[in-house]
């Protein structure tokens, strides 16, 4: 099943018109699971190796950080709702990926996605990068991550 979003980077959420902030706090433990807390709440998801997720499941406290032990990477990042276009959203990344805020446009179609113009604010695209997946960004040394930002940001 291909994903259809577009994906670009942005240099702030200056002047953009968003909704309040969703804390993510995210560990994977491996390429096809991951766990995270998302404000008080915290979920277990399974996923395909395409990085679509196939099964959510909510779990306690206690078996979050038991699994948290055991992650290979944490990603921490506040999601915002684009008020003006309920299609966008926009991730800021703190922490080790602090610099990174990513847009993420979904599609109902192909067709709407292939024939998409970008909004005036929004910079390069970014779908095809590291950067575009928090599964991939996590894999990434600080070296990695910095040189893979400083191409897309200016």
């Amino acid at each position: 099943m291909r994903r259809l979003t577009k994906r670009f980077i942005i240099n702030s959420l200056d002047g953009l018109n968003l909704s309040e902030a969703i804390r993510y706090e995210r560990y994977y433990i491996n390429d096809n699971l991951r766990i995270q807390r998302k404000n008080n709440a915290y979920q277990k998801e399974v996923l395909d190796d395409s990085n679509n997720i196939i099964d959510k499941i909510c779990i306690s406290e206690d078996e979050f950080l038991s699994l948290k032990e055991k992650s290979y990477s944490e990603i921490i990042r506040d999601s915002y709702l684009f008020l003006d276009d309920n299609n966008i959203s926009i991730k800021k990344y703190l922490g080790k990926y602090n610099g990174l805020f990513r847009v993420e446009v979904k599609f109902a179609s192909l067709d709407e996605m292939n024939s998409y113009v970008k909004e005036d604010w929004m910079g390069e695209e970014i779908t095809e990068s590291p950067l575009a997946f928090d599964k991939y960004l996590g894999k990434l040394s600080d070296k990695e991550f910095h040189n893979e930002l400083k191409k897309y940001t200016k």
